[in-house]
Formats: structure tokens, sequence, C-alpha cells
């Protein structure tokens, strides 16, 4: 996730690209409709602060992770795409406890990053500890330690969300959107990351040309 902001013209670019890529990897499903299987899954993960209360148990680690994963998976509803936790799918995003951004000798931690290749898939990983410090920063003063934990499960899991748009539309520069609730916007130091709606921009169009839903219905 990082901030470069491209213009308009490269989401011109983008759906081109994308959309040469939907007609070939269709060529190549041929009469078979196929899912795309996406893996996503946690690492060994723990936070805790003051304003949380203590660390998060092993209960609101289920939880946490059980809303994490539903916030991914309603964001691609209706598309032609399966979530699973299976670590050697081509298209992958992991939660893991922290993330430094290697273009630095100095120590900076980033929310996510993704690595992508279209046509060969792609992985990203999703910051735990910066997105958790986050979602408490952002939380009222007199929010309780159950709506925290809420919005650090948002706050993961609409990281996720965007990490993937990376690995599925590698070419696309989502970033342009200046959209804050949006999933393509360019950070997540944002109260917007971690509570309230959320819905996509300029990415959606593409995604759904990408994933195209089987015509009866079902995938196989």
């Amino acid at each position: 996730m990082t901030k470069w902001r491209p213009s308009r013209q490269g989401v011109v670019i983008g759906c081109v690209l994308s959309t040469a890529w939907a007609t070939v990897w269709l060529a190549m499903a041929g009469a078979q409709c196929r899912a795309v299987e996406a893996g996503f899954w946690f690492e060994e993960v723990t936070f805790s602060s003051g304003k949380l209360g203590g660390p998060i148990t092993r209960q609101e680690m289920a939880t946490l992770v059980s809303m994490a994963r539903a916030e991914v998976r309603d964001a691609f509803a209706g598309l032609n795409i399966t979530f699973t936790d299976r670590r050697d799918t081509a298209y992958r995003v992991r939660v893991v406890q922290e993330l430094r951004d290697q273009r630095f000798r100095r120590l900076v931690y980033i929310p996510a990053e993704t690595r992508a290749a279209s046509g060969l898939g792609g992985q990203g990983m999703v910051n735990f500890s910066w997105l958790a410090s986050s979602a408490v920063v952002y939380a009222p003063e007199d929010a309780d330690r159950a709506t925290m934990i809420q919005a650090i499960a948002r706050g993961i899991g609409r990281t996720a969300v965007h990490e993937f748009a990376h690995v599925l539309l590698p070419h696309v520069p989502i970033h342009d959107s200046d959209d804050i609730r949006s999933y393509e916007y360019h950070s997540a130091a944002r109260r917007e990351q971690y509570f309230g709606d959320m819905h996509w921009d300029l990415a959606r169009p593409l995604l759904q040309e990408r994933l195209v839903p089987c015509t009866d219905g079902r995938s196989s």
C-alpha cells in the first residue's frame, strides 16, 4: 500500500490490460467455468495495548479472524472467486506480525505490500501490529474492548481486500481513487479503514471483467 498517485489515464490503460487478460483467461477456461481460488490466512500474531486493556485472547483472536475473513468474502461477493486457507494458491494474502519496507536501511514499518504479475498470480502481506495499533488509535475514547477488537478485524480484512485487488489487477493503478471510504484508497491511516461502511470505487468493474461469474450461476 503505497502513496503513488498516477493520473486517470493510468486507469484507462489498466482497464485495457485487464480486459485483455480476462479474455485470455476465459478462453483458457473453455466451456468449464472455474472459480479463481485465493488463499487468505493468519500467521501466529499477537497484540496488546493499554487502551485495549491487555493482550488479545485466543477467543478474541478467533472472533477477529472470522470477522476479517467475512470482510474479504463480502467485498468480493458476486464475483467468481473463492477464499481458502490454503497456502499454495496462485493468488494469496497472509497476515503477519510485522512488515517492514525493505527499500530503506532504517526500520520503516508499512501496513501492507503486494507483489504480482499478470497471468502468474501474486502474494500480499498485511501487517497485523500496524493495523491493530491504528484501529486502537482511531477508536473513540469511550470505545469498549469488543468495539476495538471489531475495528481491528475490519482494518485487517479491508487491507486484505485492497491487497487482493493488487494481486488480481497488478497493472491497474487503484490508488487513483479519491474516495476515502473505498477499498482502493491509498492509505490505511484513516478512521474509515476501521469504522463505518466501505465500498468499491474504480476497481469493481475491472474485477467483474476479471472474475466473470458462471452463466448458470455455478462454479466447478
